[in-house]
């Protein structure tokens, strides 16, 4: 188990910490998620901490991003940029506020209406000679997306501080809030926002069922048309790893073809018990075209289907990243797959 956990970003803190206790009574239903004990001390290698307060960081500061790059802020950092919009909520809930990002993160109310940026949208293209010309002393960008990738090897080469992040499971999630709180001398935020949720979901693991049989449900992130209708596993999207740390099976996980596009043919073999949908793009667009796909003959065979057991996740719990609202989207899920354990209302 431990070496398993060390393969996601969230192993990183626990190698470094050291701690005895590395999980839960829970720790079989839900694999990657360490205990509290295991984020209380640094997430990141510091080169001294104040003694009178646990929280304080003095500088410089070194930490290890999700690509594995080792970086140093000298000092803390004043001008943020901050290019994906889930990223600027999270520098938001660590107590920080971005100088500069991306048009997204003013839509879904993460940075001010007069924020610089260098991308009207959610990041995709990045004016990396604007950027630069904003003199930022520290840059967050996905490592996810192509466009950010590339402008972070262009900072580094410029030598401006930039961090490559990845949160695909509330492990992840906790290693970056734990270092967004660091920077920020905030360890009430990483309490509030990170101890608080932890204590909340190992609650919800706690009263999973552990005699019946397990379900075999089917995650599918869909646009509006079946070339961008697919399967995808728990290395693919945060809300399948969710269900399987649930204690499901996605039948995705053994039907590869299924990745390239729904066949019928092996979705009516495995006939899951459940059917999750996560929309794109369009979402008006994405649940049409999803409905006309269940309505037709042969998916009309399968339990999940008959059953009316197929459910679209809402779009601010399961297409971005729910951050404060990680126990509200495990909640959520809980409550579909046990009904009769978690009352759904």
């Amino acid at each position: 188990m431990f070496n398993d956990l060390l393969k996601n970003t969230a192993g990183k803190i626990l190698a470094l910490s050291l701690l005895p206790c590395l999980f839960l009574s829970s720790c079989s239903l839900h694999g990657d998620i360490g205990t509290m004990e295991s984020f209380t001390d640094t997430s990141a290698d510091t080169s001294a901490k104040d003694d009178n307060s646990e929280s304080a960081v003095l500088y410089p500061y070194t930490f290890e991003d999700s690509s594995g790059n080792s970086i140093t802020l000298s000092g803390k950092p004043e001008r943020v940029a901050v290019l994906f919009s889930s990223f600027a909520d999270m520098w938001r809930l660590s107590g920080g506020e971005c100088y500069v990002t991306v048009g997204e993160s003013v839509d879904r109310g993460f940075a001010r209406e007069d924020v610089l940026l260098v991308d009207s949208g959610a990041g995709k293209t990045i004016d990396t000679e604007l950027l630069i010309s904003y003199e930022p002393d520290f840059v967050i960008v996905s490592a996810d997306i192509t466009a950010q990738a590339d402008t972070a090897a262009l900072l580094r080469s410029a030598g401006i501080p930039c961090a490559e992040m990845r949160v695909e499971s509330f492990s992840d999630y906790l290693y970056m809030l734990k270092i967004c709180t660091d920077i920020n001398g905030t360890a009430e935020s990483f309490t509030e926002y990170g101890t608080n949720l932890q204590f909340r979901i190992d609650d919800i693991f706690s009263k999973l069922p552990e005699d019946e049989e397990q379900k075999r449900v089917l995650f599918i992130r869909s646009g509006s048309s079946s070339s961008s209708a697919k399967a995808k596993t728990a290395d693919e999207h945060f809300a399948a790893r969710m269900l399987e740390e649930l204690g499901v099976y996605n039948i995705a996980d053994n039907a590869a073809i299924l990745l390239d596009g729904l066949s019928i043919e092996e979705i009516l073999s495995e006939d899951p018990d459940f059917i999750f949908v996560s929309t794109m793009g369009d979402e008006e667009a994405a649940r049409a075209y999803m409905d006309s796909v269940f309505e037709s003959p042969a998916w009309q065979n399968l339990s999940a289907v008959k059953n009316h057991k197929y459910y679209y996740l809402p779009k601010d719990l399961f297409q971005y990243k729910p951050n404060a609202r990680w126990y509200d989207a495990y909640q959520y899920l809980a409550e579909l797959l046990y009904p009769e354990v978690y009352n759904a209302s």
